[in-house]
């Protein structure tokens, strides 16, 4: 197979939907399939224009920053363009597209279709649902979006969803053959890193976005009122929130780690005492599924998540995660407080969880389940 990837999230380092394609790709190219990643916004200071990365060659679109006028002018042609020279002359082509339908993804979807590539859509989210602020063009471009759907997908040939919800979706609204692959653990196969010495504090770690959807101030909050009664207790937030959230008072307790590479990721998530993943009461939030927390499984660390989305589904309470109630500090902190308790429950979650994302999140398993898809669509 000859598999081309449209994404416009930067790659191959940036956040979850960075590496849900690059564990596809990776795995896809290990299969003797030619595989390209083609990126539509390349500008998050981590990655070159184009390179190669575990064997994947990945390119920009645009070698260089255009005003946004000449962009949207010249988009569509350097699409076709682009998908033309990557095209095999005998067939077996495939295009992969991380989203769904906008005003981005659809010159996309009608050259891929006059030049005879195979369409998958890979659909994380229900972007209609957001309540976070958007820009005028991005509200322009979601609306768009739910208008050209309708017509855009008669062009796709298959749909990948993250959710039973999604799945529920777009099951109802299209005759297409739509496969739930759910998130994978990136660091489900590589070395666990422990200092292995006895530390002072318990760490109580939160990685990704710092969204309305993430519930990120339940979770300051509750460690707030668990310092009134554990003055051993530390709470590490990892990645880059906005500006107008670390000029808060945050306590000295708590620490910002700011972006960190791959290695320096996995050190503070294995080195943390409890993970956290604290997800709110919305129907955005329903409608998706956490990517991280594949990856707080796989480090054999007890897991506290909010009860969202399909958690439950994979996840027993109290056996191999502590669900507490979404959008609810008291929960939260009842939570985090059991296993602050009791280091023995914590190590038996922890393991417990590590075996259920073997099973459920494992890169292998379910990059081999979209193959298989396009094997299918393919047939």
């Amino acid at each position: 197979m000859n598999i081309l990837f449209a994404i416009n999230v930067p790659y191959p380092f940036g956040m979850a939907g960075s590496m849900r394609i690059r564990l596809f790709a990776e795995y896809l190219s290990n299969q003797k399939s030619k595989t390209k990643v083609l990126i539509t916004n390349q500008d998050n200071g981590l990655n070159d224009i184009k390179g190669v990365h575990n064997g994947v060659s990945y390119s920009s679109l645009f070698d260089r920053k255009l005003p946004y006028y000449i962009f949207l002018f010249l988009y569509p042609f350097l699409v076709f363009k682009k998908l033309r020279s990557e095209r095999n002359i005998e067939g077996n082509n495939f295009l992969v597209i991380y989203g769904d339908t906008d005003i981005y993804t659809l010159p996309f979807i009608i050259s891929a279709k006059i030049l005879g590539y195979k369409i998958i859509l890979d659909i994380v989210e229900d972007r209609i649902l957001t309540q976070e602020r958007l820009s005028i063009l991005a509200r322009i471009n979601l609306f768009v979006g739910e208008i050209i759907f309708p017509l855009a997908v008669r062009l796709v040939d298959g749909i990948v969803v993250i959710s039973k919800y999604l799945e529920k979706k777009y099951k109802s609204v299209t005759k297409l053959p739509v496969i739930l692959i759910t998130v994978s653990a990136a660091n489900l196969n590589t070395k666990r890193i422990s200092k292995g010495k006895k530390k002072e504090f318990i760490e109580i770690a939160y990685s990704g976005s710092f969204g309305r959807k993430d519930g990120v101030e339940y979770l300051i909050e509750a460690f707030n009122q668990i310092q009134y009664k554990y003055d051993n207790v530390r709470l590490i937030l990892i990645g880059t929130p906005k500006k107008s959230f670390t000029n808060k008072n945050i306590s000295k307790d708590i620490e910002i780690t700011g972006y960190l590479n791959d290695d320096d990721y996995q050190a503070k998530l294995s080195n943390a005492d409890i993970l956290c993943m604290t997800r709110i009461d919305s129907k955005f939030a329903q409608a998706g599924f956490p990517f991280k927390l594949g990856e707080y499984l796989a480090t054999t660390k007890p897991v506290v998540a909010t009860d969202v989305s399909d958690v439950s589904l994979y996840l027993d309470h109290l056996q191999d995660i502590v669900l507490a109630k979404p959008s609810d500090t008291k929960s939260l902190v009842d939570s985090i407080e059991l296993l602050i308790k009791s280091p023995e429950k914590r190590k038996v979650i922890g393991e417990n969880g590590r075996k259920k994302c073997e099973k459920y999140f494992n890169p292998e398993i379910n990059s081999k389940m979209l193959f298989d898809f396009m094997k299918k669509i393919n047939s």
